[in-house]
């Protein structure tokens, strides 16, 4: 299930009706009317795609030898067609051409991929795929040549004709060639009109609309000095950078210092509005990439409502200064069409590629020589920093500045106490002050682009939203993945074993080509809770919850694992399965709460694992599993509490 898409005309699921949207007054509701007739406003978050049900079975298991072999066949096609896609439509005849020597193949096949890929929404509509229909549907090369040819010579300009009326030039210009065609010769044949509307219809929409709408050459060919090339609409580019804070954290419970924190940012080029966030007090790594990428892309509204009711108390008493009501509205969601990064190692993890890939965004990097290409989202932080230095336990950007400031003397700001601040920050400050940079707002920069349109680009109107099925698939698609054999007793991954009703049917299961070895099937986990994971179903492409077989198996972070596995082995202690661990466990975490001053390091895990359950404490599991009791122990994990649409994230795979 895709992610739902808004605009006049579709049709979409209305508490278990299928309505179609005849209005769009706001970023937050729109005009539908049912079946009977009638109009009414819902919001948007009530909608659901209308496609909101069960996947069909794929004809072809995911982790068979032929599936994986069109897989990398189609990663390479993807590299190779890279740089065209970028380009946009500034690509040339020459650029295709040179892409088409370097694939060994004709330029006309060049184009063809490129419409699969623009028609497929990810890496998967460039897999070769099985045809019925070969001899009679296909069109001829000729034909497709021709057809490029009519659309970038009438459809494409400004005088911009209807779909129709260029289908008819191309009509006639194919039968004037079957006319001077010797008469030995097979006739071209005309495409029908279902399939020429189809080619406009999935022709990159920047391409399409600049042509026919006219965009400033200008800015397109020669961007300005710190403007990166086709921000021309929200969600087109967004950047991502970590950055350390400036203060220092105390824990919620002595209010003793834990440092500094890390901030990973996810900034939208074209508004300059955040898009989301997370704190962590790890270094950077592709999993605070994925929880920042994922609270990016969906909505937000649950994750705010917790929020606006920790502020309310700040908020009343402001009101009662006299103060108007603060209005914390956070209507950013939606699939980027690329993300760009710095060259960091924590951006280039393969589980970090294969989720994007999946997902149709597009990854690029930091231009060698162009600095100012990613400087948005620096300068962004920088902005913040300013801020961030107001507040108590603030260690300034530098000695010289601080001075005699005692910083941890000072600090007084939990994680939690941070975030909300930050979000009111963002949401009632930053969004609403005047961007130098854009000559607005980034809130009305926003909403005007995609609403209203620019002189330079038509609106985009309300971005792609992710729910339900399809929220969860973008989740577990960012975790992190082990692949193993399902035995008797389960899934073995790090001394522990997973067991579910899903794996009754694969135990023992061998490659259907080499029957000596064991088939191997990939499940996904969270790092900040190992007492369950996912396996993916090669058959139904589909994700079924599983857990460890030890009922009372509390929950675990993957660190906390290790941490015991390490003081067992220390003090010599047997780790056979998971009752072992679990007694270690509980043994090590005897003695850190036996310790009369907590250390800074164990004060942070402390925290992580306080803020954690009372998230989990609040909130139901976005994937029903069965609870496990808890044990107040430390954990090192992230420091941002995200709600159930943003708790998936990646990391690099431990070693076993």
């Amino acid at each position: 299930m895709r992610g739902l898409r808004l605009k006049k005309g579709a049709w979409v699921i209305h508490q278990g009706e299928q309505v179609r949207v005849v209005g769009l007054p706001s970023l937050s509701t729109v005009t539908v009317t049912g079946l009977e007739g009638g109009l009414r406003d819902v919001p948007v978050q009530d909608l659901l795609p209308p496609d909101a049900v069960t996947k069909p079975v794929r004809k072809q298991p995911l982790d068979s030898p032929e599936y994986q072999s069109k897989l990398r066949h189609a990663e390479e096609k993807l590299d190779l067609l890279r740089p065209l896609i970028l380009l946009g439509d500034q690509r040339t005849r020459q650029d295709v051409q040179a892409v088409a020597d370097r694939a060994g193949v004709s330029w006309v096949t060049v184009y063809r991929w490129l419409r699969r890929y623009e028609e497929g929404e990810s890496v998967d509509a460039l897999l070769r795929q099985p045809r019925n229909d070969w001899q009679a549907g296909r069109v001829s090369a000729e034909v497709e040549s021709l057809i490029d040819s009519a659309i970038t010579r009438f459809y494409l300009t400004p005088e911009r004709p209807s779909i129709q009326s260029v289908y008819d030039r191309l009509r006639a210009e194919i039968d004037l060639i079957n006319r001077r065609a010797p008469q030995d010769s097979v006739p071209l044949k005309v495409p029908a009109y279902a399939t020429f509307r189809r080619r406009i219809e999935k022709i990159e929409r920047r391409k399409r609309l600049s042509r026919r709408f006219g965009p400033k050459v200008a800015q397109v060919l020669d961007p300005i000095q710190g403007q990166y090339p086709g921000a021309t609409y929200p969600l087109a580019v967004v950047q991502v950078d970590h950055t350390p804070l400036d203060i220092i954290l105390v824990d919620s419970i002595r209010r003793q210092p834990m440092g500094r924190a890390w901030l990973t940012l996810v900034m939208d080029v074209y508004s300059r509005m955040v898009l989301g966030f997370s704190i962590s007090f790890d270094a950077p790594s592709a999993f605070g990439t994925g929880i920042a990428l994922s609270h990016a892309i969906l909505p937000k509204e649950t994750w705010l409502a917790l929020k606006q009711k920790q502020l309310e108390p700040y908020v009343q008493e402001l009101k009662a200064q006299g103060d108007t009501e603060l209005e914390l509205t956070w209507p950013c969601w939606g699939r980027p069409t690329k993300v760009f990064m710095d060259n960091a190692r924590e951006f280039r993890g393969n589980v970090l590629q294969h989720a994007l890939n999946r997902h149709n965004i597009m990854r690029e990097f930091r231009m060698v020589g162009r600095p100012h290409y990613g400087g948005h989202v620096e300068r962004l932080l920088g902005t913040f920093a300013q801020d961030i230095h107001t507040l108590p336990g603030t260690t300034f950007s530098n000695v010289a500045q601080r001075g005699e400031y005692d910083s941890e003397k000072h600090a007084a700001l939990t994680v939690d106490a941070f975030e909300l601040w930050l979000t009111a920050y963002i949401l009632s400050v930053y969004h609403r002050r005047v961007h130098d940079g854009i000559g607005s707002t980034p809130l009305a920069a926003w909403e005007r682009g995609l609403m209203d349109g620019t002189e330079d680009h038509p609106p985009v109107g309300i971005p792609e939203r992710y729910s339900g099925e399809a929220a969860q698939r973008l989740r577990l698609d960012l975790m992190p993945y082990f692949e193993r054999s399902v035995q008797r007793e389960g899934i073995a991954f790090n001394g522990l074993r997973y067991v579910g009703d899903v794996l009754g049917s694969r135990v023992g299961e061998r490659e259907a080509r080499n029957q000596s070895k064991s088939r191997l099937f990939r499940v996904a986990y969270d790092p900040r809770d190992i007492s369950g994971a996912w396996f993916l179903d090669p058959e139904a492409d589909r994700y079924f919850p599983i857990r460890v077989r030890q009922a009372d198996f509390p929950t675990m972070s993957i660190w906390e694992l290790e941490r015991a596995r390490r003081y067992a082995k220390e003090k010599k202690l047997q780790m056979n399965d998971e009752r072992a661990i679990l007694q270690a466990y509980r043994l090590m975490m005897s003695v850190v709460e036996g310790e009369k001053t907590a250390t800074r390091t164990v004060r942070r895990e402390q925290e992580r694992q306080r803020r954690r359950e009372r998230l989990d404490a609040s909130l139901p599991q976005t994937t029903p599993m069965p609870k496990s009791p808890r044990i107040s122990v430390s954990s090192p994990a992230f420091g941002l509490s995200l709600l159930p649409d943003d708790e998936v994230t990646p990391f690099e795979e431990p070693d076993d």
